[in-house]
């Protein structure tokens, strides 16, 4: 299958024709292996990837080396942030790492205003991108609220399990940990206590929804 051809598999339902034509004339279509990093902290971002196969994470990591999730991509999705660094010529603030085997259209930043001009389905795209992942910040300060840790650590399973499209997630205890800014100790404690509810299986890192 051509690149032109492959684009339109995966996003012909949102973009225009003369969209694709233009993101496959400029756009180059790559292979990653699980757990590449496409953006560093620190990277001056040069590309705009978007998703076209598999699943990625946008992760924040503080000045300690802890690393917070921020959201999942899935096919068709980019990173919202990558679209405000190239608006202000900033360098990443965030990490881009492959939770999966995945294929990334890989677009040059310097032509994203031309898409912006050019193409209302461009601004609509970016558009839903900023409004889902508004949906998802607010979802996430509503959990750290309200939400007790036990409950905490079960939407998280639920998210992976949704992004992964799997109902057993490969994650450590520890990686939990890292990623809800708590304790070992504290996770595992509380994953023992929700196999005790029957809503998970506990695996050798690995964890099964019920």
């Amino acid at each position: 299958m051509n690149k032109r051809a492959k684009l339109e598999k995966v996003l012909g339902d949102i973009f225009s024709d003369k969209l694709l034509d233009n993101l496959a004339k400029h756009g180059r279509i790559y292979k990653f292996e699980e757990g590449t990093h496409i953006i560093s902290r620190g990277d001056e971002i040069e590309d705009i990837p978007i998703v076209l196969s598999g699943t990625a994470k946008v992760v924040r990591t503080d000045d300690k080396g802890e690393e917070h999730i921020l959201f999942y991509l899935n096919p068709t999705e980019a990173c919202t942030a990558t679209f405000s660094i190239c608006s202000e010529s900033k360098k990443s603030e965030i990490d881009f790492i492959l939770e999966t085997d995945a294929e990334l259209l890989l677009y040059p930043v310097k032509l994203m205003d031309q898409l912006t001009k050019e193409f209302p389905s461009w601004r609509y795209y970016v558009c839903r991108n900023y409004n889902n992942r508004m949906k998802e910040f607010l979802e996430t300060m509503d959990t750290i609220a309200f939400m007790k840790m036990d409950e905490r650590i079960l939407k998280y399973l639920q998210k992976a399990s949704e992004a992964l499209k799997t109902s057993v997630i490969p994650v450590t205890h520890q990686e939990i940990a890292n990623d809800l800014s708590t304790s070992r100790v504290v996770v595992s404690r509380l994953l023992k206590q929700l196999e005790r509810e029957g809503k998970i299986k506990l695996r050798r890192n690995r964890i099964e929804l019920l």
